[in-house]
């Protein structure tokens, strides 16, 4: 059967964590894990923040700046300068980049053929109405 840790909280009370095989105390109050228990603290910290890039003035407003977004990213990556996180999350951003350049440039090609169109359908609808 498991030994409860031997320390007494500020409140009297006593820990309810098991103690360190060869220990009265837990891992957290044990002080032979003084070291230890740091090097803990210090890699949760590390492990929990949040992963960033430095900032960029890159454009993404046309299907070739995407491009280059993404092969920076992709090498960013294999050269371990970016985290795996942040790249999934720029790839993320980068497709919707994509499907709204697209349905801009859609956009664009259809008020041009509108424009050419519109003249020659009120020609029409006169003709029409003149018959």
């Amino acid at each position: 059967m498991a030994t409860k840790c031997a320390h007494i909280k500020a409140n009297t009370e006593r820990c309810g964590g098991y103690a360190v095989t060869g220990s009265r105390y837990c891992f957290a109050h044990d002080p032979a894990q003084a070291t230890k228990r740091q090097d803990a603290q210090r890699k949760g910290g590390e492990a929990g923040r949040v992963a960033t890039i430095p900032k960029s003035s890159l454009s993404v407003r046309k299907m070739s700046d995407v491009l280059e977004l993404m092969e920076t990213t992709i090498n960013d990556v294999r050269a371990g300068r970016l985290d795996v996180r942040v790249a999934n999350a720029i790839g993320y951003l980068a497709n919707v980049s994509v499907k709204v350049i697209q349905q801009t440039d859609i956009e664009a090609r259809l008020e041009a053929l509108e424009s050419v169109l519109e003249p020659e359908h009120a020609t029409m609808v006169q003709r029409r109405r003149a018959a």
